[in-house]
């Protein structure tokens, strides 16, 4: 029995917890947040797990065999850091950290302590996003990628997406992130340019909130991503996910389909819970099996370096 420590209970730390507790030969011992009165329906939810505001205590109180991180992202890697010593397996939300050298701390503190750590890319275990990227192998290359991510947010969604904003980053790195990752599943990755511009349209963003950003490949591949958060972000903006190559192209559309050629693929609404599931299931398998983490290690930093590169040549306007 996996004892497990969850950090961090908002909407993704609370999602991956549920999924954890479905999971066979694992138990959670402790949930830690900085105040437990904004989350009721955790609580509720777990209602005899202890409860924990300081993460330092919760390790010591705990005593867990692996640690599910989803704080704010500039706790991130100190926060594996300090469980991997504890000799707990980490499991933490994307992105790492908010720098190159805090996401080579952590690589090379797993490393150290022969612990598991493993970021959580969601769309790697995600069944839409495996067929597209199954699609695309078929339309040769070198291919374009065009991703936007609009999220017009109000009231509490523009509440959360202040949280998100608060370690300082830009959508460039939370969102830019998981199609950084895309990319070095398509094609390997292989940067040959970055050109990024940002905007802070609302006074109350922490950091600039509406990006553009492409980035170019070795083998003349594009990755093209817009992303904006908050109330100025038009609800009318498409939200484009597709590639294109020399022999076709590939599409997602917003009602869960994958279509290529006159080919359609769909997948069900809660495709996106079965996602968060399968991430807790490949985690504990690594640890369960002992896989060799270095290729995800090698990935991970790849795409860190690649968004936080991005971030700190962005042209600002």
């Amino acid at each position: 029995m996996y004892r497990v420590l969850v950090v961090g209970v908002g909407l993704m730390g609370f999602a991956h917890a549920k999924a954890c507790a479905a999971l066979p030969d694992t138990k959670i011992v402790g949930l830690v947040a900085r105040d437990f009165r904004k989350w009721q329906p955790v609580t509720d939810y777990f209602p005899d797990v202890p409860l924990y505001n300081d993460f330092a205590d919760a390790l010591e109180g705990s005593k867990p065999d692996a640690v599910i991180i989803s704080s704010f992202t500039d706790t991130h890697a100190d926060y594996a850091i300090k469980a991997m010593e504890a000799g707990a397996h980490v499991f933490v939300e994307k992105p790492l950290s908010t720098t190159i050298h805090d996401a080579g701390r952590a690589i090379a503190a797993a490393r150290k302590y022969n612990r598991k750590l493993y970021v959580g890319l969601i769309l790697r275990h995600h069944a839409l996003w495996q067929k597209f990227c199954d699609c695309v192998a078929e339309i040769g290359t070198p291919i374009n990628v065009t991703m936007t991510s609009h999220q017009h947010s109000t009231g509490d969604d523009w509440q959360h997406h202040k949280n998100i904003l608060s370690a300082g980053l830009s959508p460039i790195v939370d969102v830019g992130i998981h199609y950084a990752d895309l990319m070095i599943r398509l094609m390997g990755g292989d940067v040959a340019n970055i050109r990024s511009r940002g905007t802070k349209t609302n006074a109350e963003s922490p950091a600039i909130n509406d990006i553009s950003l492409k980035i170019s490949y070795s083998d003349g591949s594009v990755l093209n991503l817009e992303s904006g958060l908050g109330p100025e972000i038009s609800p009318n903006r498409p939200n484009i996910k597709q590639a294109t190559g020399p022999d076709g192209m590939v599409q997602i559309t917003p009602d869960n389909t994958v279509k290529f050629y006159d080919k359609t693929f769909t997948f069900a609404n809660d495709i996106y819970d079965q996602a968060i599931l399968e991430q807790q299931k490949y985690f504990f398998d690594a640890i369960k099996e002992n896989w060799n983490m270095e290729d995800h290690y090698r990935q991970v930093a790849l795409g860190m370096a690649t968004v936080l590169v991005a971030e700190q040549e962005m042209i600002k306007t």
